[in-house]
């Protein structure tokens, strides 16, 4: 195995599907497929969602999960799941994606992103709950929240706020308790249907209704 190659297991959908998905991804350059059950255990599963996520396996806490999704049925993300893929993206950006998934961070799919924000416009994005819950959230969360919503890794978001990752990561599990999420994804996919505010609306960030700018350079308590 090469420095940088990323190994890579295929799961769901039907047989030619996964055959026909192995050999794109063993194409693709620092990519090597392998067998789910080898040890050590692959660092990407892709799983096709063509036959649904009922038979997602559980897999080990060293392999990041990547669904391939044909619509935007987001509402109920599994636990551990890092990325979204859509079918409709070429072949480079799953390449793509699985590094990215690989790397601990996480992948939306950008044509996933705009069906999300559609589907905003005929539904309620929050429930009372999470509205509540997002209300009474301290302005640390709120930010943290809101470069999670950017599509920010934990190491990243820590370098914004001048923060340890460790607290990052402390902050996050906070708020995914608070908003009964169980993954980064599903906190995700909550922190960008919440309404932009004025102030944030030639913005693609999530508008979240912070007492304190959330900018490199503004003095701000590391907590």
């Amino acid at each position: 195995m090469t420095l940088h190659e990323v190994s890579v297991a295929v799961g769901g959908g039907h047989e030619l599907d996964r055959a026909g998905l192995a050999a794109l991804i063993a194409s693709l350059p620092g990519l090597r497929v392998t067998p789910l059950e080898k040890q050590p255990p692959p660092q990407v599963l892709v799983w096709d969602t063509h036959e649904g996520i009922v038979g997602l396996p559980s897999v080990s806490s060293d392999t990041a999960i990547l669904l391939l999704m044909e619509d935007a049925d987001y509402e109920s993300i599994p636990e551990r799941v890092n990325g979204l893929l859509s079918k409709d993206e070429p072949p480079a950006s799953l390449g793509i994606a699985i590094r990215q998934v690989a790397r601990g961070e996480q992948y939306l799919s950008p044509a996933i992103a705009v069906a999300i924000l559609q589907k905003r416009k005929t539904k309620s994005a929050l429930t009372e709950s999470q509205e509540s819950v997002i209300q009474s959230l301290t302005d640390r969360e709120r930010e943290i929240l809101d470069l999670l919503a950017q599509g920010l890794s934990n190491k990243l978001i820590a370098a914004r706020l001048y923060l340890s990752v460790r607290t990052v990561e402390g902050h996050l599990a906070n708020i995914y308790s608070r908003l009964d999420v169980h993954s980064r994804t599903e906190a995700m996919l909550v922190a960008i249907r919440i309404p932009k505010s004025p102030a944030h609306a030639g913005s693609t960030t999530s508008g979240l209704p912070l007492n304190r700018a959330a900018y490199p350079g503004t003095a701000r308590q590391g907590r």
